[in-house]
């Protein structure tokens, strides 16, 4: 049984593929925003997500959403350029936390799960001009807490607790143990 990602997150699909190919991508095109502290929202956020696929999709769907959390408040997705400034300076020098959602449900054997998982990130300080120099490469667009870990953005980490899978959005060993909880093995 083919594995279905509601998303249509290039990092996502990227991360699966790692555990597996045999699997397809169907958006799912909800709201992204839950309700109540970050853990619930996140995982609201990607139970939403994969039921809104499971209306039109069977077999095994696989839902996430992912934040970045300083000082209790969430830190989502950049909406212009500015706003991904202020977010590296309050970043800068600090301690913070990303959290992901996942929901899983396979949909033959009537079975579902949900889990956050969080990792904790230290970015060292950071100086006006290396943040400029980060936000003219546009890799913070369409990012939580406007940086990838996995790209030039790496420099700025100066420790990690946790499950570095999670930072770029799917936690594969989390994931690979709600999968085996619904039936499936990779």
């Amino acid at each position: 049984m083919g594995l279905i990602l509601a998303s249509n997150s290039p990092r996502r699909r990227e991360l699966l593929a790692r555990l597996t190919t045999d699997f397809s991508v169907v958006p799912s095109h909800v709201d992204e925003r839950g309700r109540g502290a970050p853990p619930e929202r996140v995982v609201e956020a990607a139970t939403a997500k994969a039921r809104a696929v499971g209306r039109t999709e069977h077999g095994v769907i696989i839902g996430a959403d992912t934040i970045v959390v300083i000082d209790g408040e969430i830190l989502g997705k950049p909406e212009t350029r500015d706003d991904a400034e202020a977010m590296l300076r309050r970043l800068s020098g600090r301690t913070h936390a990303v959290l992901t959602g996942l929901y899983v449900r396979n949909t033959e054997a009537d079975a579902e799960r949900t889990h956050c998982e969080q990792t904790t990130v230290t970015f060292r300080p950071l100086d006006a001009e290396e943040i400029e120099a980060y936000l003219d490469t546009d890799e913070y667009r369409d990012k939580a807490g406007a940086y990838a870990i996995q790209g030039a953005a790496a420099k700025f980490v100066e420790g990690i607790e946790g499950d570095y899978t999670n930072v770029i959005g799917l936690p594969l060993c989390r994931l690979t143990l709600l999968l085996r909880e619904v039936g499936v093995r990779l």
